[in-house]
């Protein structure tokens, strides 16, 4: 499901685009549902790890993307659309991963 959140966003974010200008302008437009989708996934990585049953270093990757993507969901004008844009696919790798992990432990 948050491969399809993700595609969907992309898709809409590039498919009106024609310019630099305007990629940038659709990648920022859309980044409220990329962040909010990655804030579900985080948070139900969180659940699952709580139990204790996924190894540290995984924890640790998680989090690391995921706090990087949380400073651009905040202020998403401190960053070039371009930065968002690798932030969010960097967050989405790390934590699709990591969920994966999970429900292999379960």
């Amino acid at each position: 499901m948050r491969s399809l959140i993700f595609a969907s966003a992309a898709a809409l974010a590039l498919s009106a685009c024609t310019t630099t200008g305007s990629i940038d302008s659709a990648i920022q437009k859309n980044l409220p549902q990329i962040c909010s989708a990655a804030a579900t996934a985080h948070s139900a990585f969180l659940i699952v790890a709580s139990t204790g049953d996924i190894k540290q270093r995984t924890v640790a990757k998680e989090a690391a993307a995921w706090s990087a993507l949380d400073v651009v969901c905040k202020d998403p004008g401190s960053v070039t659309a371009a930065t968002a844009l690798v932030k969010a696919a960097e967050a989405y790798a790390a934590i699709t991963l990591a969920l994966r992990e999970a429900k292999a432990a379960e």
